[in-house]
């Protein structure tokens, strides 16, 4: 069988970590990935795969078609999109969709309320009528699939959350079991309370709600010697870096960039972060669970399909006073961290498991 799969730029991120499992899981298919050039290393990443080729030289359909695929499977709505700008255009072979979380969703949380208005009802019709041409649409919550059905009146959603790779994840487990010795290895604050968030620095992944909440928290967090490691890129990079001095909080923080041994950095620090706007189904929050890290995330969509009352700690979204009263508790040990480290271990573990993503993915394939 020959799929194409089809995202929007190579760039490392969730998105493509997503395509990479795929592709290295179903090892019996024959993939070819279409999409913009972009990052090297994210088209590097493939090269071990024998099943995959790459075609980073853009996703227009003569491109895409050309070899005649027995399905073609899109992971973003840019390419998507130029498949269907004609309206009256139709396809012979099956169309599949994935919809790595809503980003519809970004106008709820827009600085400008009447232009997100005008932005939201565009997108919406622009979304309901080219997810009603494909044959499958995939989303990775059940959240997002009860508004797919609900709010698009969509009747060919299914739902298959993303799965990780436990195996490889059981190795860092197994290895980085020294704390003091792993800390010191990479660098980081040997004796400090330290919170990690890896996520792009994106308005989306809430860099700023963090960053006011640490300065209100800050005498808690002097007193009780809190560090905050926050590892990633992207276009908000240096201007949370700004907010953070002009905040009075920077000597608090860690600004490590982006790396590639972030398996490493969750297992050295006490308590996982992520303050995102809203979420499609969270890798790195998965991730986080199995290396049985305490979590504590905002309470919106994503976060709160993987973490509920017994696994976590869930903050009200966009609410840096919410968030620094929970970093304040966490840093006084009002929580059990452990046992919330342990339910979320096992909820990663039961449902959230590779080769139950890809069984899925394979029923709807063949």
């Amino acid at each position: 069988m020959d799929i194409h799969l089809v995202t929007d730029k190579f760039h490392l991120g969730g998105g493509l970590e997503h395509i990479f499992q795929l592709a290295a899981g179903l090892k019996d298919i024959r993939f070819r990935i279409f999409g913009q050039p972009g990052e090297r290393a994210a088209v590097e990443k493939f090269k071990a795969l024998e099943n995959v080729e790459i075609y980073d030289k853009g996703y227009q359909p003569s491109a895409v078609l050309e070899k005649k695929p027995d399905r073609v499977h899109f992971h973003h709505l840019r390419p998507l999109l130029t498949f269907f700008k004609n309206p009256f255009r139709k396809y012979d072979i099956p169309i599949i969709f994935t919809a790595h979380g809503l980003h519809i969703h970004k106008y709820e949380f827009s600085r400008s309320r009447r232009r997100a208005r005008v932005n939201y009802l565009l997108r919406f019709h622009l979304e309901k009528r080219l997810l009603s041409k494909v044959d499958k649409v995939i989303a990775v919550s059940r959240e997002d699939k009860a508004f797919l059905e609900e709010k698009y009146g969509l009747k060919n959603v299914t739902y298959i959350a993303n799965g990780i790779d436990l195996s490889a994840l059981a190795s860092a487990a197994a290895i980085f079991t020294d704390k003091k010795a792993l800390r010191e290895k990479l660098g980081l604050p040997v004796e400090d309370f330290l919170f990690v968030t890896v996520a792009r620095f994106h308005f989306q992944k809430g860099y700023d709600i963090l960053i006011k909440a640490i300065a209100l928290a800050k005498e808690k967090i002097k007193e009780r010697r809190g560090r905050f490691i926050l590892v990633g890129d992207g276009p908000e990079f240096e201007q949370m870096k700004r907010l953070s001095r002009e905040l009075g909080v920077f000597p608090f923080i860690v600004f490590l960039g982006a790396r590639t041994d972030v398996y490493e950095i969750l297992k050295a620090c006490d308590v996982f972060l992520l303050p995102s706007r809203w979420e499609g189904l969270p890798i790195v929050l998965l991730e986080a669970g199995f290396l049985k890290v305490p979590a504590v995330a905002s309470d919106t969509y994503g976060n709160r399909e993987i973490i509920h009352k017994d696994g976590g700690i869930l903050f009200n979204n966009l609410n840096s006073g919410a968030l620094a009263g929970v970093i304040r508790e966490v840093l006084d040990n009002k929580y059990n961290l452990d046992s919330y480290s342990e339910n979320l271990y096992n909820e990663v573990l039961a449902d959230y498991n590779l080769e139950k993503m890809l069984a899925g993915l394979r029923q709807i394939y063949e």
